[in-house]
């Protein structure tokens, strides 16, 4: 399995990490991490934080129409990658 991390571009189409990580028929868990240290920020506000989250419901929608779905998970970054690479 690959993990697809969504980290900046929440594109599927002109996205080299999507065409690499579909690439073999290999299943792949596309994700989403909200890292508590992104609210820290200076220049994170009410705008910004729903311009995110609109973003993440379009990716979602976009994947649910190719047979898949987004995986959000909330905390450290490093910490949710260890634990799903671990799980894999």
């Amino acid at each position: 399995m690959h993990l697809l991390w969504f980290r900046r571009d929440l594109r599927l189409t002109d996205n080299e990490i999507v065409t690499s990580s579909s690439g073999n028929d290999a299943r792949v868990l596309p994700f989403f991490i909200i890292d508590p240290w992104f609210y820290t920020w200076a220049d994170v506000g009410n705008k910004r934080v729903r311009f995110l989250f609109e973003s993440l419901e379009n990716l979602d929608s976009n994947l649910k129409k190719l047979g898949s779905r987004l995986y959000l998970f909330e905390g450290n970054s490093t910490d949710i990658v260890q634990e799903l690479t671990r799980e894999i």
